[in-house]
């Protein structure tokens, strides 16, 4: 099978495509697939990865146009393996020459500036957390904060957040204003506003309602759409923007 794998000589956009020849096996990932390449073919191409099984979320990027985890993503599922998305130009400009029927394309994950190949600088995305201090502050003392099950649940799907970045490069909002903060930190402020274990919950949604936050989203869904863990970011900005529209 033949990938066609977006590279950059100097970082900062993508100059060519190169194409490659992959013995592709069944059960290979993409990830594999690039792993081949790199130590077979052309052992300058660039990728991330660590932990190889979904769970580090480093190996995010743009395949066949769509935001993935390519170490989840197996190639012969591909061709059936269909996602309806809102469209914005990383999505929608193809490269010359690409045959979606007998090519795998990959690229670099969309709205995020790129280092090199398919490594991009996540700072955005990460700032992101930082600008609204998405973290607790421990209490004195050796006293456990206990929580009941039924108020578990109501963060389960939230804490499952790897933060690979896969819903911020799917977001059209991200892609046309560089100051959103994006799905996944709305997310966590709502996981952590949600936990009843926390303290001064509200500031966690006064964060999230910033000028740069939930109001921005325009509930396109794309982030629930490719989520690996099931998150849906989404769902959780719509919340917030119920709390206080």
């Amino acid at each position: 099978m033949l990938f066609r794998v977006a590279r950059s000589r100097d970082g900062g956009a993508i100059s060519h495509y190169d194409l490659y020849k992959v013995d592709v096996k069944r059960g290979m990932t993409v990830l594999d697939a690039l792993f081949q390449i790199q130590s077979y073919m052309d052992p300058s191409l660039a990728f991330r990865y660590s932990c190889r099984g979904a769970v580090c979320g480093s190996c995010a990027m743009l395949i066949n146009k769509v935001p993935r985890l390519a170490c989840r993503t197996q190639v012969l599922e591909l061709a059936s393996s269909k996602m309806e998305l809102k469209p914005f130009l990383a999505l929608t400009e193809l490269p010359q020459g690409w045959n979606p029927e007998t090519e795998v394309l990959v690229e670099p994950l969309p709205n995020l500036p790129i280092l090199k190949d398919l490594v991009v600088d996540m700072t955005p995305f990460f700032n992101a957390l930082k600008t609204l201090e998405l973290w607790t502050t421990p209490t004195e003392g050796d006293t456990p904060r206990k929580q009941s099950p039924e108020d578990r649940r109501l963060i389960d799907r939230y804490v499952n957040c790897i933060l690979c970045g896969v819903c911020y490069g799917s977001c059209p909002v991200n892609a046309e204003n560089k100051d959103y903060l994006g799905p996944a930190a709305l997310a966590k402020s709502w996981r952590f506003y949600q936990d009843t274990r926390v303290e001064d919950r509200e500031r966690y949604l006064e964060a999230a309602l910033s000028p740069n936050g939930a109001p921005l989203c325009d509930l396109v869904m794309n982030c629930v759409r490719v989520c690996p863990k099931g998150v849906a970011p989404g769902g959780a900005i719509r919340k917030i923007k119920e709390i206080k529209p």
